[in-house]
């Protein structure tokens, strides 16, 4: 249930930042509750400010643009991953109007497209970004340069993740399972490189493969070089240690799991749980480095109605308490969230699309923000212009915690007669904090909506899905970067092999109008807590002698 309030700040230095402003625009409902009403692209200038249950978020506007371009490749020799998961390390203040730190991507499971669909041997990895970022504070409201971003790949520091005794994984839909930590994980034993809807999977597949397979959606780093990744397939999160090594599974609820027995291809829906790539979506811990929190990207099969994607937005929100145990066995509370649904066409009508999730941040132990879209934009053939891309400031403390009760066993439905939840379970509220669809904001910088079937290279991605929030140095103030997947789009695509070594070049944007390049927009934003949500341990940000400000470093290995 989205609850939209008057504008009010919990912390002075907010308030203060809110009486300068002077004429500050107030964020406006998009939507009756969760539905959407028409299309929510706006042209909103200025500040944007709104609350949610006396808790603040101000959105100053758009602050910077940065691009890797599509055809990069890293030191593997394969294209660039795009973002699906995003943590910025070691931020430094420069004290000169600039900042530098490390953007750590995490891609998914590799290129795939094509009928029937051709997927990668693509391991799973982290591709590390040294960038300079200096914001733009001037006051011109077109022609800005996309230049805030100095962006320089590290191939020295980027790794795959290996199991075992030094196995890495594949993005290759499975065929089987095998267990990891003593939990059972997806798992491709043969494979010939394609994936058909129907059973069995990967048929007459010639190549062996015997790899754990990961489509890795989200990410989160301690210091010490250690932390967890999200998956799509088996809706698991998994645990890795300071080498990058994955050792071990958290637990879950049996009602998220596929089928209620292991049912681990994305491409076929089961009966039960997990929804055909609709997985572990968002994955960030708290900022006192003691709780993890994951989001399914939407509802699981058993909390919707059959196929219908606008009836697919009581998702789950998860947490694990992770202060004395990094592999605990059960989560410790559970929550419903309502997300957003409405048309992939500009125009009101009945809502045909659920806006699904793509990525959380955790600004304490009650708030997070949410990063929903559609499925509109570059990268797709189709007409449809993009209608929902927002960041959500969500609110956990009135929610019921259904964590430990009948809604987890297998098959569990908290929709039991249809799409309304059920008596005594009261959903997280939530308001819209960032709309990425202002026009006025991308266009300073000559950024526009275009559809996917006339998009040019300024146009915005389908697909949005990495956030990280750090400190400007300012107090309460924060830069919101927000990146998109470009589905390794490119017209010349390069993946490894079935063979696991040979270097396959793909024209994947065949009959797309321009290439999909990897992007960061950066926000800044003022919100009323002090927080700073990155995990485990902090230093002092260089150049900032604020108290409570600081950075998260992770220890290179």
């Amino acid at each position: 249930m989205t609850t939209i309030l008057t504008p009010t700040l919990r912390s002075a230095a907010a308030l203060t930042a809110v009486l300068t402003l002077g004429n500050l625009a107030l964020a406006q409902p998009s939507s009756t509750n969760n539905v959407l009403t028409g299309t929510n692209v706006t042209s909103t200038a200025g500040a944007i400010s709104t609350s949610l249950n006396g808790f603040g978020f101000i959105n100053h506007g758009l602050v910077g643009v940065g691009r890797i371009a599509a055809t990069a490749v890293d030191n593997w020799g394969e294209t660039l991953g795009s973002v699906s998961g995003l943590q910025v390390t070691n931020w430094s203040n420069q004290g000169n109007g600039s900042y530098t730190g490390v953007f750590n991507i995490l891609p998914d499971r590799g290129y795939n497209g094509g009928s029937p669909a051709v997927f990668s041997n693509y391991a799973a990895r982290v591709q590390t970004v040294n960038f300079t970022f200096t914001p733009y504070t001037g006051g011109a409201t077109s022609g800005v340069a996309q230049n805030q971003f100095a962006l320089t790949y590290n191939g020295a520091t980027s790794y795959k993740f290996t199991y075992g005794s030094g196995t890495t994984t594949t993005g290759l839909v499975p065929d089987s399972s095998t267990t990891l930590g003593g939990r059972t994980v997806p798992y491709v034993t043969t494979s010939s490189g394609t994936a058909p809807t129907t059973s069995p999977l990967n048929p007459a597949g010639s190549n062996t493969i015997n790899k754990i397979t990961v489509d890795a959606e989200a990410l989160v780093l301690k210091s010490d070089g250690s932390g967890w990744i999200g998956d799509e397939y088996g809706a698991n999160v998994y645990y890795f240690n300071s080498t990058k090594q994955i050792v071990g599974v958290l637990g879950q609820p049996a009602a998220t799991v596929p089928n209620g027995t292991p049912a681990y291809s994305s491409e076929v829906t089961p009966s039960a749980g997990r929804r055909g790539n609709q997985g572990m979506e968002g994955l960030a811990m708290n900022p006192a480095g003691t709780k993890l929190y994951g989001l399914m990207q939407s509802a699981l099969v058993q909390d919707s109605v059959g196929g219908n994607n606008q009836d697919r937005f009581n998702t789950r929100l998860m947490v694990w308490d992770v202060s004395s145990n990094n592999m605990p066995s059960a989560i410790n509370a559970e929550y419903v969230m309502q997300l957003p649904i409405g048309k992939d066409t500009p125009g009101a009508g009945t809502p045909n699309r659920n806006f699904a999730q793509s990525e959380i941040i955790v600004i304490d132990d009650t708030h997070i923000l949410v990063l929903a879209r559609d499925g509109n934009g570059k990268g797709l053939t189709t007409a449809n212009a993009p209608v929902y891309k927002s960041v959500l400031l969500v609110d956990l403390a009135a929610a019921t915690n259904i964590a430990g009760t009948a809604y987890d066993n297998t098959g569990g439905d908290i929709t039991p007669s249809g799409t309304a939840l059920a008596a005594g379970i009261t959903p997280v509220s939530w308001v819209e904090a960032v709309n990425l669809l202002n026009t006025s904001q991308l266009g300073k910088y000559s950024l526009n909506v275009n559809p996917g079937s006339t998009a040019d290279a300024n146009s915005l991605s389908e697909k949005w899905e990495g956030m990280s929030l750090v400190p400007t140095g300012t107090a309460g103030e924060y830069f919101l970067f927000v990146a998109n997947d470009n589905d390794f789009i490119s017209g010349a695509t390069k993946m490894v092999g079935l063979d696991g070594t040979t270097i396959n070049t793909i024209n994947a944007s065949a009959g797309l109008p321009v290439d999909n390049d990897t992007m960061f927009l950066a926000y800044r934003v003022t919100l009323g807590t002090s927080a700073i949500p990155e995990p485990s341990t902090y230093a002092a940000l260089a150049g900032v002698a604020i108290l409570g400000f600081a950075a998260f470093r992770r220890r290179r290995s």
